[in-house]
C-alpha cells in the first residue's frame, strides 16, 4: 500500500493486530450434494440465506472496518448481512478444482486419482486446477494488504471452505497437515488475531 503523495510504502510496526472475523458463505444445493464448486458461481439455498440472516446478530459487538468477499454470489450474498460497504477480492475465492468443478467425490473418484491431491495437495492440483502452494500465495498477498490496511481493527472476509481451512490451520493451529481435517461447515465461522511478525 502506497500514498498518494510520496509514493513511500506505509510501514506498520510488527505487532500491531487486526482481528479476522473469518466467515464461510451460507449452504449452497451444491454443498448438500457434496459437490466441489471452486469457482462455479451457485446461489445460496434457504438454509443458506438464513444462516447468511443470523450473522447481523452474531458479530453485532464488533465494529467492522470493512468486509471483504470473493467475487461470488454466495459469498456477495452472505457478506450483504453484515453491512454495506463490500469489497470483492479475487484473493478470497475458493480452490480452482479445473476438471473437477461441480463434481462429486464419488464423480471424481471414477476418473481421477483424488487420493493423490488428498496426500500431497501442496503439488498436485486438480487437472487445470490449483495446489495449496498457489492458494497460499494469494492468501499471503492479500493478508500483507489487509494487516497494512487495517491496523488495530476489525475485518470481515468472507470467503470459501479452501482458503478459510488454510488460513486456521497455518495461523490458528499452526500446522498445515491440518488442512483437511479441519471443519468450518458453511455459516460457520471463526476469529484470528494476526499481526504482521505473525507472517514472517
Amino acid at each position: 500500500m502506497r500514498t498518494g503523495r510520496s509514493h513511500r510504502p506505509v510501514r506498520v510496526p510488527a505487532d500491531m493486530t487486526t482481528t479476522l472475523l473469518l466467515i464461510r458463505h451460507g449452504e449452497t444445493d451444491a454443498n448438500v450434494q457434496r459437490r466441489y464448486i471452486g469457482r462455479t458461481d451457485v446461489p445460496l439455498n434457504a438454509t443458506g440465506l438464513a444462516q447468511a440472516a443470523e450473522l447481523r446478530a452474531a458479530f453485532s459487538e464488533h465494529r467492522i472496518a470493512a468486509i471483504y468477499h470473493s467475487p461470488y454470489q454466495r459469498t456477495l450474498a452472505t457478506a450483504a448481512q453484515l453491512g454495506e460497504e463490500l469489497r470483492a477480492d479475487e484473493r478470497l475465492a475458493e480452490l480452482h478444482f479445473g476438471a473437477w468443478e461441480a463434481l462429486t467425490y464419488d464423480e471424481i473418484s471414477e476418473r481421477d486419482h483424488l487420493y493423490s491431491w488428498y496426500d500431497d495437495p501442496w503439488h498436485f492440483a486438480p487437472p487445470g486446477g490449483e495446489t495449496l502452494q498457489q492458494l497460499d500465495l494469494r492468501l499471503s498477498s492479500w493478508l500483507h494488504d489487509i494487516l497494512a490496511r487495517h491496523p488495530e481493527q476489525t475485518v470481515a472476509a468472507v470467503s470459501h471452505g479452501g482458503p478459510l481451512r488454510w488460513l486456521l490451520a497455518k495461523y490458528a493451529h499452526r500446522d498445515t497437515t491440518l488442512f483437511h481435517t479441519l471443519r468450518l461447515p458453511p455459516g460457520g465461522h471463526a476469529i484470528l488475531k494476526l499481526s504482521e511478525g505473525d507472517l514472517r
